[in-house]
């Protein structure tokens, strides 16, 4: 089974490492393509390139090999993955329990770059008569476990905390 797809997309911000400023994304050349001629292979389009014009002076950079850039949005790895396992049938299951998630990037407790990642489950599914259901709260822990795993295979230079909150209903938001 194939693992989360990181292409660059049309419109993502980016840095480049010999360039200062952010630059977005405004073709993006899969890896073995020639812009302007797919029958053409060079060694940069056997890793794919992309142009990019920079905010502000849209200045152009043709043909920038996609390992250079580097995101502005540190979180996309996060989210393409989770949307990634939404989809994935190799036997990782995204529980219909689980109704949102929310990625949010800033700094744990003491300091270090962390990425936090909070899923939603319906409240109607932990609870039974009353109290929490002891069989589905290890089952949303091996979700949350699977997933922090996943994550942490990225190798990110953040720190990753994934837990788990009640959802809210739209009556409990309109009171």
């Amino acid at each position: 089974m194939e693992g989360p797809n990181f292409d660059p997309v049309v419109d993502e911000e980016v840095r480049v490492g010999f360039r200062p400023g952010i630059f977005k994304i405004v073709q993006v050349s899969p890896a073995g393509e020639e812009p302007g001629n797919p029958n053409l292979q060079t060694s940069q389009s056997i890793l794919g390139t992309v142009d990019l014009r920079q905010k502000g002076t849209g200045f152009a950079l043709p043909a920038i090999p996609w390992h250079l850039l580097k995101y502005v949005d540190e979180t996309r790895f996060v989210r393409r993955t989770i949307e990634w396992l939404k989809t994935c049938p190799d036997g990782r299951k995204y529980p219909g329990y689980v109704v949102d998630y929310e990625v949010k990037e800033g700094e744990d407790h003491e300091g270090n770059p962390s990425i936090f990642v909070r899923f939603f489950v319906d409240p109607d599914y932990l609870y039974e008569n009353g109290h929490a259901s002891q069989e589905k709260v290890a089952a949303l822990n091996e979700f949350l476990n699977g997933v922090r795993d996943e994550l942490l295979s990225l190798d990110l230079d953040r720190w990753i905390s994934v837990q788990a909150g009640q959802a809210r209903r739209a009556l409990d938001v309109a009171s």
